[in-house]
């Protein structure tokens, strides 16, 4: 036997389609221990003579997800019966729903969710909500229809509400390999501004992690994907673990708008305009979704309107895309060095058919060139 017991509505570009990516599972894992805690927490509390709760309190007791509705993606949580009828256990269940579902709440009204949820128990935060990234929230319906969006600033608060000395987060993270212990199966990330971070040595990225190591004076990067620990202050300390370690091609998109990102306003003889850290973001994210990986990358310069072009030398063509970050547009010009033909359209950055036109363009070129 079940009953519908949670259905949270997934929120972000990465759910549009319906669909759940799996790293958000994880989440629902943790959830599923913090409710169980959670409603052990209830049951004492309305047990003021009890110091535990009996065996047996979450025998036959389970969260499953059954389907995902459509609505951005709507997972269905059932809470599901090791018995023909519900324990008489299962109210906990319902308590510790309404009470995490308080706790953010509080958290999106810039409150702290103490008292909703001791810190213990929010510390499961440090989990709970780990996948979510800037601009994506998961939205809960308590009993009485209010709504609480957890997104990654309430995670925060909710996170240094439990009075954690450190908690983690997922992240990725561009930098070089200046040292690997093959004895202690460790490394050290060198990140842009210096930091150290020590990171384990995973068996299947071993080779990838020494060939890093070995390029390190030729400044060989690389991409990192998984759980950092950071600080009460925000800063990162460690790299608890490691899921994807990546060789980056020295032309890579995301790596050069870190170097661009710590221009000033001035730098070009006291003139150029900084481009907009925000803007550099976007152009890096929709970069990597919409260009073809299978051409070539090109050159990236920061312009003095506080733009960036890029740049690309095919056979005896020089083509250009100079990219206007506020408005999202960019104007394409394709020139032959021999005959002065030239080539040339405008190009809407943030509409993926216009990308396609960019890609037919430089495919073009270097079947030429072939």
């Amino acid at each position: 036997m079940n009953q519908e017991f949670l259905k949270p509505r997934l929120v972000g570009a990465r759910f549009d389609q319906h669909s759940v990516p799996l790293e958000i599972l994880k989440d629902f894992a943790a959830l599923e221990e913090m409710i169980i805690e959670v409603a052990k927490w209830k049951f004492l509390q309305a047990h003021q003579d009890r110091t535990r709760t009996p065996r047996g309190f979450t025998e036959g007791l389970e969260l499953h997800l059954t389907q995902v509705e459509e609505g951005s993606a709507i997972p269905v949580i059932a809470l599901v019966f090791g018995t023909l009828f519900p324990s008489a256990n299962a109210t906990y269940f319902d308590q510790a729903r309404e009470a995490i579902i308080e706790a953010v709440a509080s958290a999106n009204q810039n409150q702290d969710g103490t008292s909703q949820l001791p810190p213990n128990l929010l510390s499961y935060f440090d989990r709970f909500g780990r996948s979510l990234r800037e601009g994506e929230s998961m939205e809960f319906t308590a009993a009485n229809q209010q709504v609480a969006r957890l997104t990654t600033e309430t995670r925060r608060r909710l996170i240094r509400a439990s009075q954690v000395v450190e908690w983690t987060e997922e992240a990725s993270l561009l930098g070089l390999i200046c040292e690997a212990d093959q004895a202690r199966m460790s490394f050290e990330l060198e990140l842009k501004d210096g930091t150290k971070l020590t990171a384990p040595i995973n068996s299947q990225h071993l080779d990838t992690v020494l060939e890093a190591f070995s390029g390190y004076r030729k400044g060989a990067r690389v991409q990192l994907q998984g759980v950092v620990k950071k600080n009460r202050q925000d800063q990162l300390k460690s790299i608890e673990s490691v899921e994807h370690v990546s060789p980056l091609d020295p032309l890579d998109v995301a790596a050069r708008m870190e170097e661009l990102a710590e221009l000033q306003d001035g730098w070009l003889d006291g003139k150029g305009h900084a481009p907009e850290q925000s803007a550099l973001t976007w152009l890096a994210r929709t970069f990597e979704t919409n260009f073809n990986p299978d051409l070539p990358l090109p050159y990236l310069y920061p312009t003095a309107e506080g733009g960036v072009q890029a740049e690309w030398t095919i056979a005896n063509w020089e083509v250009t895309l100079d990219i206007d970050l506020h408005n999202k547009t960019a104007e394409y010009q394709a020139l032959h060095l021999e005959t002065k033909k030239c080539s040339e359209r405008t190009l809407n950055l943030s509409q993926q058919t216009d990308w396609q036109l960019l890609n037919a363009d430089v495919q073009q070129l270097c079947t030429e060139a072939a």
